[in-house]
């Protein structure tokens, strides 16, 4: 069985104490203190933030239900202590549920139909990260979508593209994504159209539009390699 191995004890310890202070000693129900305790564990890192609920829960030798509700009601009481700005936040949880793994769980759970509607399944198993998620689409002006397993949200691309925009990773520099495209060089009328016209003449809206479209075609055909080079012109830090 693996252990639990804390990074920084003494940070772990100087925290803890200074909560239960805080509150008044003896104040913290028991509820309260195994959520203190399970988010100073993820603000550690002794428990991946990233790690699939079975792994944590096997960790503390709990049931994965068990670990969603700690991972739910844990960053709900105890959120001052994670505290991250909105982007970075969303840089972060991005990052992970755009991997090629999560992406190709994430294809099981969604319908072919969906797919040829532009729709992306990524996986998100942090409720908090999801929660996150959730409300940044909605702020761009889309809506959740969940299909098959709760853990498993369908985007479609053009909304992912808006997150981009909104959150700044995607500047809205015209001749940068034409010339980023025309490096992909996939076969579409849309893109063809967009290389004829004089590049100083663009509109932004122009790139955006050829962008959502090779989106939606890269996600409907499954084409890995063409999807991740679409997903990286939007979000640089993939």
């Amino acid at each position: 069985m693996q252990q639990l191995e804390l990074k920084d004890p003494a940070a772990f310890a100087a925290e803890f104490l200074r909560q239960t202070q805080l509150q008044g000693f003896g104040a913290l129900s028991k509820r309260d203190l195994e959520l203190l305790v399970y988010v100073l564990l993820e603000r550690d890192g002794a428990i991946d933030r990233n790690a699939s609920n079975h792994a944590a829960a096997s960790l503390l030798r709990i049931t994965p239900a068990k670990l969603r509700a700690l991972r739910s009601d844990g960053y709900a009481r105890w959120r001052q202590l994670v505290a991250e700005p909105a982007d970075v936040a969303l840089r972060r949880i991005l990052g992970h549920v755009l991997t090629d793994s999560n992406l190709r769980a994430g294809s099981r759970h969604v319908s072919e139909r969906s797919r040829k509607d532009g729709f992306l399944a990524v996986r998100v198993e942090h409720p908090d990260d999801r929660l996150q998620l959730e409300q940044a689409i909605l702020d761009a002006g889309a809506l959740p979508v969940y299909e098959r397993n709760r853990e498993v949200l369908a985007v479609r691309f053009d909304t992912l593209v808006a997150l981009a925009e909104r959150s700044g990773f995607l500047q809205p520099d015209t001749e940068a994504v034409v010339k980023a495209l025309r490096k992909l060089a996939p076969a579409s009328e849309e893109l063809a159209d967009l290389l004829e016209k004089d590049v100083t003449k663009l509109r932004w809206e122009d790139a955006r539009n050829a962008l959502n479209s090779l989106g939606a075609k890269a996600v409907s055909s499954t084409a890995e390699g063409g999807l991740k080079s679409l997903l990286k012109l939007a979000f640089p830090f993939l």
